[in-house]
């Protein structure tokens, strides 16, 4: 035999499963990377920075700040915007519009109530802000307790936010957001957030 004929004996075969057992198909990611040649004044990176900056500070209308075009890669509100059969901007609508204290924002407070135990040192919401050409990353510094220590153990843990910036509008954004399992506490039924 060949070295050739054996290269093709060690690859595994494939066998097709019953269409009704077809896994779905595979995550294919884009991958987004600066046009060619991106340049942005300093004044124009101060600007995207100053626009992605606005979308964390207390009582901002989000959405004015957000494009018709806008684009989500948040996986969660990915599912809910095809959940709720709305596009991506609608759905920012729906989660971020309306008074402050009205909206149920994308945060990550804790349900039901006060937090158990010691509260936490305060974070940094805007901990690293970069920018190149339209694209800008906020880097969130988070204080939790250690969940295999007494409370009141506490360590930083890192997150991010990052926002395309088109003519003064977030058009894109991306987040280290996963899709929770349900609560198991929630009424049947619930969401269980």
């Amino acid at each position: 035999m060949t070295k050739m004929t054996w290269m093709l004996l060690a690859l595994p075969l494939a066998v097709a499963a019953p269409a009704a057992a077809q896994a779905p198909a595979p995550f294919n990611p884009t991958i987004v990377t600066p046009a060619a040649g991106c340049t942005a004044t300093p004044a124009q990176l101060a600007e995207a920075k100053r626009v992605a900056l606005q979308f964390f500070a207390p009582g901002v209308d989000r959405v004015a700040l957000a494009d018709p075009s806008y684009k989500q890669h948040n996986p969660a509100f990915v599912k809910g915007a095809r959940e709720a059969g709305m596009n991506d901007y609608d759905y920012f609508k729906s989660r971020f519009g309306g008074p402050a204290a009205a909206r149920g924002g994308g945060g990550g407070g804790r349900q039901g109530g006060a937090p158990a135990g010691p509260t936490p040192p305060p974070g940094n919401q805007t901990e690293i802000v970069v920018a190149e050409c339209d694209t800008v990353v906020v880097i969130h510094r988070n204080v939790r307790q250690d969940p295999t220590a007494a409370p009141g153990t506490w360590y930083e843990a890192f997150t991010f936010d990052a926002f395309r910036v088109n003519n003064g509008k977030l058009v894109e954004h991306w987040d280290a957001a996963v899709i929770n399992p349900p609560n198991p506490n929630a009424a049947p039924g619930g969401r269980g957030n």
